[in-house]
């Protein structure tokens, strides 16, 4: 052994938690000297001894009716730092009391220690019956190891395991892949969360077991050598996956020894640790994503050769009665019942242009699926290749077919990503496989992330995308050639990771893919701007004032015209919604939607002048007014009452619901304070209307309440009426993005209603959000369009901590600064906000005014 296990006279549990505690120094200390199985293997026969001799010193050797069995991860003789301690007490008879006192003696020993201890004491019978009801109970039985007792009852159990109608082959498989259709689906059918679990993600450890299970229930083989011994896989086969467990064995032994208690995720801030343990160095983030990019190729090896497999499994050893039928597909593919065959072994070799006819195999016939010999032709096929394929013309050709074909992205793309294609079409595509982003806003790894944009775009083909979804659906139906938007989806962020602009590096590698697959100027045009601004819209709607007529303007001369507008729009969400599942809801897609229709409107009324939105104006006020006939009995003579004191920008910026709601309100209510909460007038959020006469510090108050009520800010909305009155509106969520419901709105108005009507002002009670530590995010202060004299525009970007708007508003305050609006944009762990502001004196910030500004806001935000 490494680290010697040392047997006293009689163990207490105070020598046994010191020896294991010394293991665990051990390990840390010698972690990089010594390779992870022999590791595994030491702390495997720590705890076989520590149980042998337990196993005596309680009187259980003396006992001929009992066999101590280790089981499960244990009985593989996989043993990490937090590893259940997994064992059967098998009996011949049923235990009498002193027996079973003994036995709990010894159980509670072991949890004394500090071991997690899984164990039964059953007989064989029992092993028996429990064995055939329960999957799990017969996959950890199946992997028995003996340790102590008698070992002819241990061979007997072997021997009912082995009979034929315990678990045939047949169910055993369909119960185990079952299992992993399952965990699949919890983890989103993709190895590529950011945050994954090394033993449950697809690819994970799990994968592996199920080959494991397999094989050893069709041949006993217990281990991979073991395995490619039996025959059940080719040694290419073999090497991979033996790499890639040795890989996730040695991320898996790391993050136990950093751990207290047992799990296997690994969240962002393990991974800085676990990388650090295995040696990956570099500035910043490098060294978590250098390992994380190693970790994420491996789960995606483990999980393509663990479909190979199954496939194989199924196919050779399953199906072999069942009637063959056969039909050719051209002179290279057949069909084998549902499954594409090569009808020459060595097509892909000779003809490698055909590895892109398989998958326009795929798109031409939905019901069928790649046979497993196919696929091991193609494995060898690409390993073998030098070269791209896109430097074949043929391939080229089928490759661009292949877009303009039913379910492309789903029944191509993605299949090609997850049998290694893409990159070998693509030069690109190797550098971002498996390539993390270290942060909270990113749910997936580049390459995944790129396939769910495409998947999205293909979804807006989809009859149900109609009501999320309403103007991509309507755009991307009616597109002739879709090509142009797929490729450009394909290339939006295959430049990340390289240091400098994604965009502008990405534009020119999709100028130089146009150009060798033929497009024409115009397209490559298109491309290359679709590419190097595929965040434009975004940052308009969500970072700007889009009812300031300029910033429309500003965007129409940008976008140019309406193709590239239509173009745009379907990318920036399905960009959007493919980052983050939580991050598309009905608030954004009113700002996307709200920016579309301006600049449409902008591209049919010319681009000599600005937008003049006296039409909406008007066309706002006169479905208020009809919606307050409708539901209320208010006058006219009122109503113009209460509309005579606003400005025409909030008739501009409130939809006529909010308007007729506010115009209810305030005339049934004609205090000097009103708050008011809903869900029923905002789309996608919860609206806070407040009126009152304008105060010092109003803002501040405001998001410093709300802060303390844990609701998210997404847009602030100050207007003042010609006779000193704010109708503010404030649009916030809960934390995960759900509405407020009702309890939640009553106490947050009341809150809101206290801390306007007292000059005190409000303190926040800061949580720190222990997620954000692992990340830095350098303060950033930028003032935008500076030639405007009537006010002054700032973005402000920092670590989203808890209490930033309040702090900010704080600033505000403290300076005498006013504010007219804001946008609130959280990103992970970055805020990037947009505010405009006028001083004192109503007008923009001057220079040095600007200067303060930004010096307070980076000495506030840097104090702890």
């Amino acid at each position: 052994m490494l680290f010697p296990y040392s047997p006293l006279v009689e163990l207490d549990v105070s020598a046994v938690r010191a020896q294991k505690a010394a293991l665990k120094q051990f390990e840390l200390a010698q972690f990089a000297q010594h390779d992870i199985y022999e590791l595994i293997a030491n702390r495997t026969q720590f705890c076989d001894q520590v149980l042998q001799d337990l196993w005596s010193q309680f009187g259980l050797a003396n006992k001929p009716t009992l066999t101590l069995i280790a089981v499960g991860g244990y009985g593989r003789e996989e043993m990490f730092p937090l590893s259940d301690l997994d064992f059967l007490i098998l009996t011949s008879e049923q235990v009498d009391e002193k027996t079973e006192h003994q036995l709990r003696q010894f159980v509670q020993f072991l949890w004394d220690c500090g071991f997690d201890v899984g164990h039964a004491v059953r007989t064989l019978s029992e092993c028996e019956q429990a064995g055939r009801e329960d999957i799990t109970v017969a996959t950890n039985l199946l992997e028995a190891r003996y340790l102590a007792g008698n070992l002819s009852q241990f061979h007997l159990l072997d021997q009912v395991l082995q009979k034929a109608d315990f678990w045939p082959r047949e169910a055993f498989f369909q119960a185990k892949y079952q299992e992993r259709v399952e965990r699949y689906q919890r983890y989103h059918n993709t190895s590529y969360n950011l945050e994954p679990d090394i033993k449950h993600s697809p690819g994970g450890l799990r994968d592996l077991h199920l080959l494991y299970w397999i094989a050893l229930r069709h041949t006993g083989a217990k281990n991979l050598t073991e395995i490619l011994k039996s025959g059940f896989i080719y040694p290419q086969e073999y090497a991979l996956l033996q790499e890639s467990q040795h890989f996730l064995f040695k991320v898996r032994f790391a993050l136990h020894l950093i751990l207290k208690r047992y799990d296997n995720r690994l969240l962002f801030e393990r991974q800085i640790r676990v990388a650090e343990l295995l040696e990956f160095i570099g500035p910043g983030n490098q060294g978590v994503e250098k390992m994380m990019k190693l970790f994420f190729q491996a789960l995606q090896q483990i999980s393509l050769l663990s479909d190979l497999l199954v496939k194989h499994y199924r196919e050779h050893f399953l199906q072999t009665n069942d009637p063959v039928q056969i039909s050719v597909l051209d002179d290279s593919f057949q069909c084998l019942n549902n499954a594409i065959c090569l009808r020459h072994g060595n097509v892909f070799v000779e003809q490698p242009e055909h590895i892109l006819t398989l998958f326009f195999h795929l798109t031409q016939h939905h019901q069928l699926d790649i046979h497993s010999s196919t696929l091991r032709q193609l494995h060898l096929a690409l390993e073998q290749r030098s070269g791209y394929l896109a430097e074949l013309p043929v391939a080229r050709e089928i490759f661009l077919r292949l877009f303009n074909q039913p379910s492309a992205i789903a029944r191509a793309l993605v299949p090609m990503h997850k049998y290694g294609v893409l990159k070998a079409y693509l030069p690109q595509w190797q550098h971002i496989e498996g390539l993390m982003q270290f942060d909270l806003f990113h749910c997936y790894t580049v390459d995944e992330h790129i396939l769910r944009t495409l998947l999205k775009l293909e979804y807006f083909l989809e009859p149900d995308s109609v009501v999320p979804h309403p103007i991509c659906s309507r755009i991307f139906s009616r597109l002739t050639d879709r090509t142009l938007l797929y490729i450009a989806a394909l290339f939006h962020d295959i430049a990340k990771g390289r240091g400098g602009d994604h965009a502008v590096l990405g534009s020119v590698e999709v100028a130089e893919f146009a150009q060798q697959h033929g497009f024409d100027q115009r397209e490559i045009q298109t491309l290359t701007w679709l590419v190097e601004q595929h965040l434009l819209m975004s940052v308009t709607a969500q970072r700007r004032d889009i009812h300031d007529p300029e910033v429309v303007l500003h965007f129409a001369e940008a976008v140019q015209n309406k193709v590239r507008l239509d173009y745009l729009t379907c990318l920036t969400v399905a960009d959007i919604c493919a980052t983050n599942e939580t991050l598309w809801n009905s608030w954004k897609r009113t700002l996307i939607a709200t920016l579309y229709q301006f600049t449409t409107q902008q591209f049919a009324q010319g681009m000599d002048c600005l937008l003049d939105h006296a039409e909406k104006i008007e066309r706002h006020r006169q479905h208020a007014l009809a919606l307050l006939k409708q539901n209320t009995s208010l006058s006219a003579v009122k109503i113009e009452d209460i509309w005579q004191r606003c400005p025409e920008e909030y008739f501009l910026r409130n939809s006529p619901k909010q308007i007729a709601w506010h115009t209810e309100l305030l005339a049934e209510n004609p205090t000097e304070l009103l708050v008011k909460i809903s869900n029923r007038f905002s789309e996608g959020g919860t609206e806070i209307f407040v009126y009152c006469q304008d105060q010092p510090n109003l803002f501040h108050k405001v998001v410093t309440t709300i802060g303390a009520k844990k609701f998210s800010i997404h847009d602030a909305q100050i207007i003042t009426s010609h006779d000193g009155y704010v109708f503010d509106s404030f649009i916030v969520t809960e934390l995960d993005g759900r509405l407020a419901k009702f309890d939640r709105r009553r106490s947050l108005e009341k809150a809101l209603t206290q801390a306007l009507n007292t000059a005190k002002m409000p303190t926040l009670r800061i949580s720190h959000n222990h997620k954000l530590r692992p990340f830095q995010v350098k303060t950033d202060v930028r003032f935008l369009r500076g030639h405007r004299t009537d006010q002054t525009e700032m973005e402000l970007f920092a670590l989203d901590q808890a209490g930033l708007l309040a702090k900010v508003s704080q600033v505000f305050s403290e300076l005498k600064l006013n504010l007219l609006n804001a946008k609130i944009t959280t990103v992970g762990e970055r805020a990037e906000d947009f505010f405009i502001l006028t001083n004192s004196e109503d007008r923009a910030l001057t220079t040095e005014q600007r200067q303060h500004l930004a010096q307070r806001l980076h000495e506030v935000l840097a104090a702890k």
